[in-house]
């Protein structure tokens, strides 16, 4: 191979990636939110102010030293005015439905350290007011942190059995029940029996 060309090929390589796709899909979701947050113009401080949380811990996200949870990707999406399929990088069409093949769904936070597996059911349905998604909470609560967040909640158990903790009771669901709350109050829930349990989850924006 010519030098000359081989000496190009290394530029190109080393050369740091430009333009606002190129920023924006690199680093997963810490690396877009700090993208999307300096493209607005807001400071750590007022985005942590906006959607509830603490200066510290949404550095930590941004640096990819911790994943949100559910709730907290809702809020940051909230904030920005985007659908959390947005905040993702899902490509967001403009039709009026969405169709997404059992072998399709967008796994959401599978890495997270709480147990805690979601599957998107409708990232790529923009403007909507739900998000639907597919739940498989762990065996047990991680800490003693409940989530909390606009609008409202419905849980209907797939398969398994699970529970579902407020502040001051638990809910045992199993399947074939439901359950709707207030999103805002404190919760939480876990899988009982062998098995993990598996429920369709859709939480509705600001009413």
């Amino acid at each position: 191979m010519p030098k000359s060309s081989e000496k190009n090929r290394r530029k190109a390589k080393e050369r740091p990636p430009t333009g606002k796709r190129a920023v924006s899909a690199s680093g997963g979701i810490g690396a877009r939110i700090r993208f999307m947050r300096r493209q607005r113009g807001m400071s750590l401080d007022r985005l942590a102010g906006t959607a509830g949380l603490t200066k510290s811990f949404l550095s930590k996200i941004e640096r990819g030293l911790s994943v949100p949870s559910i709730a907290t990707a809702l809020k940051v999406a909230e904030s920005f005015g985007i659908s959390v399929g947005e905040l993702l990088g899902e490509e967001q069409g403009s039709e009026s439905f969405c169709v997404v093949r059992k072998g399709e769904r967008r796994a959401f936070m599978r890495d997270r350290s709480d147990g805690y597996n979601y599957e998107m059911l409708a990232a790529g349905k923009r403007l909507k007011s739900m998000e639907p998604f597919v739940m498989r909470p762990p065996f047990e609560f991680q800490n003693g942190r409940l989530f909390d967040h606009v609008g409202e909640e419905f849980i209907f158990v797939l398969s398994g059995a699970m529970e579902v903790e407020f502040p001051n009771r638990r809910i045992k669901l199993k399947a074939g029940d439901a359950l709707y709350f207030e999103s805002y109050l404190p919760h939480r829930s876990r899988s009982l029996g062998r098995k993990p349990a598996e429920a369709l989850v859709v939480v509705t924006g600001r009413r």
